[in-house]
């Protein structure tokens, strides 16, 4: 495995998105920063990057939606900036960056974000057509109600029929599958009910997600030991350790559904 130390910011960035199978299509539609410039990010390509206040706040946008630390690639990315450009002699670029020298430039890192922020939040009020257009959250169908009769005319004949009728769509009822996500930290997420998209992202810490589908569901996550999974209100042992990635998950697991 390769020492994440000796990459430079955007190799780390590149190569934490491609453990996650994202494109950089999708997060320049979730971020509004160009794929030119995301490529430059990559490529740790200073000479393509605006100046150093802008390209933090990138960075962490960036690294949000992968669901990783965002402080901690803007300092591998101020420590490549002291080390030098991309273009650097061999001897200088491998050189393994301190922990040390992150850790002190968190703080100024956390300020210098603040100021992005702002800058970006009065961007989007002048430029309103920027904002970010309301993704429309699709809702599982509701179950269908009990069939209701009216008008019957009671009878000393057997109620077969009308004892089937009830039964259906209570057999119906018992086919769905819940699914409960608990967000115990900032996971990626990707879930499908049914071979349905249903949830696709960033999803913050205390979140709680709940789903229904009629023959199961497929997840992926980027912290695959910050989410606890419950089916049909039975919880599931964690499907990865912290911060590790998984992908297509079948649940429910074919043999505890019988």
């Amino acid at each position: 495995m390769t020492d994440s130390s000796s990459l430079s910011f955007g190799e780390e960035l590149r190569r934490e998105r491609l453990i996650r199978e994202i494109s950089l299509d999708e997060i320049s539609q979730a971020t509004k920063i160009s794929v030119r410039l995301l490529r430059a990010l990559e490529e740790s390509d200073l000479s393509r990057l605006p100046a150093p206040i802008f390209t933090r706040g990138f960075i962490r946008a960036y690294a949000r939606h992968l669901g990783i630390d965002p402080e901690e690639k803007v300092n591998a990315y101020l420590s490549d900036l002291v080390e030098g450009p991309p273009d650097a002699p061999a001897t200088k670029k491998a050189r393994p960056r301190s922990r040390f020298w992150r850790g002190r430039r968190a703080t100024a890192g956390t300020i210098v974000g603040v100021v992005v922020g702002v800058l970006l939040l009065l961007g989007l009020i002048a430029r309103p057509e920027r904002r970010p257009k309301p993704v429309a959250e699709r809702r599982v169908a509701p179950r269908a109600s009990r069939v209701a009769f009216k008008n019957v005319t009671v009878s000393n004949e057997p109620q077969t029929e009308l004892a089937e009728a009830k039964r259906v769509p209570a057999a119906r009822e018992s086919a769905a599958i819940s699914l409960t996500l608990v967000f115990d930290q900032d996971s990626w997420a990707k879930l499908e009910a049914d071979g349905e998209v249903v949830l696709v992202g960033l999803v913050r810490r205390g979140e709680t997600r709940q789903f229904q589908a009629r023959d199961g569901f497929s997840i992926s996550l980027g912290n695959a030991g910050g989410v606890r999974v419950s089916v049909d209100g039975r919880a599931l042992d964690p499907l990865g350790r912290a911060g590790e990635p998984v992908r297509n998950v079948r649940l429910p697991v074919a043999p505890a559904r019988g």
